[in-house]
């Protein structure tokens, strides 16, 4: 019995690995996400190529996301999450368009 319960012990505890990263909140996800897309597109406009750029993007989006309580693990996770869920994504991106279309440059 005590052999049972310590393979049972291995198992659930050899199952959490990169799971156990916490998803960012929709609405704050929403409005990191709507920042990095800023960010992505000042750099695509400025260098041109992402080779140039794509270290201090990341280094960028990371302190960004930082700012905001979360880890870029988190910000990844919780894109992945969307990205298979279209229905959630495309409100998601709904909201950054209607979001910036409002704003006044």
């Amino acid at each position: 019995m005590k052999y049972l319960t310590f393979i049972l012990f291995l198992i659930v505890f050899s199952c959490s690995s990169s799971d156990d990263i916490a998803l960012i909140p929709k609405n704050d996800f929403t409005k990191i996400h709507g920042e990095v897309l800023v960010l992505e597109a000042y750099y695509q406009n400025k260098y041109r190529s992402a080779g140039i750029y794509k270290d201090s993007l990341k280094q960028s989006v990371t302190d960004l996301i930082k700012k905001k309580g979360y880890t870029f693990e988190q910000y990844e996770k919780t894109y992945d999450y969307y990205a298979v869920r279209q229905k959630d994504f495309q409100e998601i991106n709904s909201e950054l368009i209607e979001s910036f279309s409002n704003k006044k440059l």
